[in-house]
């Protein structure tokens, strides 16, 4: 059950006494979310990379779901998000959990990413991109919500390239996107280093509706596919 605060929300995760705190006035997560932190494979001293982190739903579920396995490892969390709004619930959201020695929150434009961190030391990075192209003709209810829905500060183009340099050798980058957009994403992580080896497509209305993605840095061509259309585990 929720608890009000004006328009910040905090919401029981589901998982032990996790917390969530969500700015309905900035930008509210959905499942696709939840089904990218749940596709997500990382071993407990695996250093992540979260890119356009939002309030850290994807990666504070991810490590409230496995935290038995990755506060073993000497693993951590660094999460960017550029815009403040969003940022100061993903710092309320580290606190509440008690996450500050795990989740570094990192406030800034992706393109200034390793200023913060060093190239190639990340063997998993994650991202819950803007779906739209800003040449779309998109619109939501406020800037905020454009910003993280459609490619207005940043694109894919730009994520793959600090997704590509963040990695380590054989690391792999995770990520939500729409099926019709794939083959494009796909060019674009070949020309930064990645090869796609796993696709589960979202059914959704009878079609396909996104594609949660799975690409390693360095790897051999080779895809899987399969289709999914629940929030349930997903082995990949």
């Amino acid at each position: 059950m929720g608890n009000d605060m004006g328009n910040i929300r905090e919401d029981d995760l589901g998982i032990k006494n996790y917390k969530i705190y969500q700015d309905f006035d900035a930008y509210s997560f959905t499942s696709d979310s939840i089904r990218l932190s749940k596709f997500v494979n990382c071993k407990n001293k695996d250093t992540i990379l979260e890119l356009c982190a939002g309030c850290g739903i994807v990666s504070i579920h991810k490590f409230a779901e496995n935290e038995q396995n990755l506060d073993k490892g000497r693993g951590k969390f660094f999460l960017i998000e550029l815009q403040k709004a969003l940022f100061d619930v993903l710092e309320k959201n580290i606190n509440v959990n008690n996450l500050q020695d795990v989740f570094v929150p990192i406030n800034d434009d992706l393109k200034n990413t390793f200023q913060y961190v060093k190239k190639a030391t990340f063997d998993v990075v994650i991202c819950n991109p803007p779906y739209e192209k800003e040449s779309a003709g998109f619109k939501k209810k406020n800037q905020s919500d454009m910003i993280a829905r459609a490619e207005i500060t940043t694109n894919f183009n730009e994520i793959a390239k600090v997704a590509g340099s963040a990695l380590k050798y054989g690391g792999a980058f995770y990520f939500i996107c729409k099926s019709e957009r794939l083959f494009e994403i796909s060019n674009i992580l070949n020309e930064n280093g990645m090869k796609i080896k796993v696709v589960h497509f979202v059914l959704g209305k009878n079609r396909f509706r996104l594609a949660l993605v799975k690409a390693v840095l360095g790897a051999n061509d080779g895809v899987e596919f399969s289709v999914h259309s629940d929030c349930g585990n997903v082995d990949n």
